[in-house]
């Protein structure tokens, strides 16, 4: 019994001594291999890398590490968008004008067509010289994503009275189709003041009355020095835009109908744009208390526009309104023989 207890204890320590022993080697190598690395690479010899220097702050290592990670979510994202084919596409139909003849309304009833993509926001790039410089690839990432069988379209009225766009939109795409919404001249001079004056007494600032900006005091006869004048003469700018583009590359829509019976404009424009016919009666409803039609794009989604569209005009001296209608007359009747369209206009 002895015996074995003494059998017992010297096979404990030696599994105990074996244990020290080969804790002991290992921390001798461990030492041995940081020596060999210190030696052929000491700590204080190490560069960091590119970009980061030895004083960086830890959160300005967060930041950058962020940002790689939110470029790869972008890359990604992009990927997956290539991977659908969907692109960002120049457009191939702009609605250049005119402001206050329902440019708006005009592209939010073209994007019911499943072939249509419309820029949400005015991009203003051919009318402001700061936005052109930025070039065409600046304007093209301004444009929405779209299937390359969809057609691209953007709208900036001020295009149409900007004497620089003509040439800066040929240069981009000679064959482009250009699209233009005019009202009866007196009621689009009307409506282009009320805006104004709307702006104006948001900001309680005086403004003139319609007829003191319309008639000048020392002839007694229509001011052509008022913008909203000139603006509602569309020859005198669409002859110039005649100077780059051919008349069939026109297509001119009837705002005043595009209010009251939206789908035969609707229907042409279609047809201009080489579209299948696609919208129809479901897509467009009469809002009673909006006092225009608004927008069901399924039985899910339904838009009306803005509340600022469809103002109240202010109330016109009969007279004026009588001598601004003779002044546009002559400028009517010759807009008819270019566009091949006439109108109802006095």
């Amino acid at each position: 019994m002895l015996l074995s207890q003494q059998q017992w204890l010297r096979q404990r320590f030696f599994v105990l001594g074996s244990l020290a022993l080969g804790s002991l080697l290992f921390l001798m190598a461990r030492v041995g291999i940081l020596d060999r690395l210190q030696f052929i690479c000491p700590i204080k010899d190490r560069m960091p890398p590119a970009g980061v220097s030895w004083q960086t702050p830890l959160h300005m290592l967060w930041q950058k590490q962020a940002h790689r990670l939110k470029l790869r979510r972008t890359n990604s994202t992009r990927e997956k968008l290539q991977m659908h084919h969907l692109i960002k596409q120049l457009p191939r139909a702009i609605i250049i004008g005119v402001r206050k003849g329902g440019t708006r309304a005009l592209l939010e009833m073209l994007s019911l067509h499943p072939a249509v993509v419309k820029a949400s926001q005015e991009v203003h790039f051919f009318d402001n010289d700061q936005n052109y410089a930025r070039g065409i690839d600046w304007y093209r990432e301004k444009m929405p994503f779209s299937f390359p069988h969809q057609i691209t379209i953007e709208k900036s009225p001020a295009y149409f009275i900007t004497e620089e766009v003509p040439e800066r939109i040929f240069k981009m795409n000679s064959s482009i189709k250009l699209l233009v919404i005019v009202r009866e001249p007196t009621t689009r001079t009307v409506s282009d003041y009320t805006q104004v004056l709307e702006g104006k007494v948001r900001q309680n600032k005086t403004y003139d009355k319609f007829e003191e900006l319309v008639i000048d005091t020392n002839t007694c006869e229509v001011n052509t020095k008022y913008k909203a004048v000139r603006t509602s003469i569309y020859t005198k700018y669409l002859e110039h835009w005649l100077k780059y583009f051919p008349v069939e590359q026109f297509h001119v829509v009837d705002g005043d109908r595009l209010i009251i019976d939206p789908l035969p404009e609707l229907k042409l424009v279609e047809h201009f744009l080489n579209l299948p016919s696609k919208i129809s009666h479901y897509n467009l409803y009469f809002n009673a208390t909006r006092g225009f039609f608004c927008l069901r794009y399924n039985f899910i989604f339904n838009k009306c526009l803005a509340g600022s569209k469809g103002r109240i005009h202010p109330d016109v001296n009969p007279s004026i309104k009588e001598k601004l209608q003779r002044f546009f007359h002559p400028f009517n009747q010759k807009f008819y023989q270019i566009t091949g369209r006439t109108f109802n206009w006095p």
